[in-house]
């Protein structure tokens, strides 16, 4: 009984390990857009670090171009903060991209999970030995909750948006690596992107 749930519990764990760790909660398509999908994206990420922006920028284009898409990080030419909205449009504008592609951090939320194994049973004293050797796992993680929206350069409308939710990572590489590995196919059937 013992070594089935043992394996079980590895099992449940190699799986968790291969699965993607992001889920997409909400999505929104413009139905109207005319297109056509997107060949080019500007990429930009909203965050007060540089680092991390430079990180996702850098890593969503290179799997954007491991697509097929050209793909550009606008960190390369603009500074972060709101000022760079007008370098942004000449960035746009003179890269040739059809689209932009912006992700940012709409929350982070720290959960904590209790796991009890429950003692063994097998009588009173095999209950009580095992009550005692039986103390729940206790572990406090972060969900944070993105949103990832692309807008049209020619018409600067909102043509496409999705919230997703992924357990935090201080890789951004990793987490960014994911998120693009969820979202470009869903924005390739969409016909978003081409």
């Amino acid at each position: 009984m013992k070594s089935l749930r043992l394996l079980l519990i590895t099992f449940s764990l190699v799986l968790a390990a291969c699965a993607t760790n992001v889920s997409i909660t909400n999505q929104w398509r413009d139905t109207a857009w005319p297109g056509p999908p997107a060949t080019h994206v500007v990429v930009v990420g909203i965050s007060r670090s540089d680092t991390m922006r430079h990180v996702f920028e850098d890593t969503f284009a290179q799997q954007l171009q491991a697509a097929g898409v050209q793909a550009s990080a606008s960190y390369t030419q603009i500074p972060a903060g709101s000022s760079g909205g007008v370098q942004l449009r000449d960035l746009v504008k003179n890269s040739g991209a059809q689209a932009v592609l912006v992700t940012r951090v709409q929350r982070v939320e720290q959960k904590v999970n209790v796991t009890s194994s429950g003692p063994m049973y097998g009588g009173f004293w095999g209950w009580y030995g095992g009550a005692w050797a039986s103390t729940p796992d206790v572990t406090q993680y972060d969900v944070v909750t993105l949103e990832t929206s692309v807008w049209d350069a020619r018409s600067e409308k909102l043509v496409w948006t999705v919230t997703t939710q992924a357990i935090g990572t201080k890789n951004v590489a990793k987490a960014t690596t994911e998120l693009a590995q969820t979202l470009i196919p869903k924005l390739k059937t969409d016909g978003i992107l081409r």
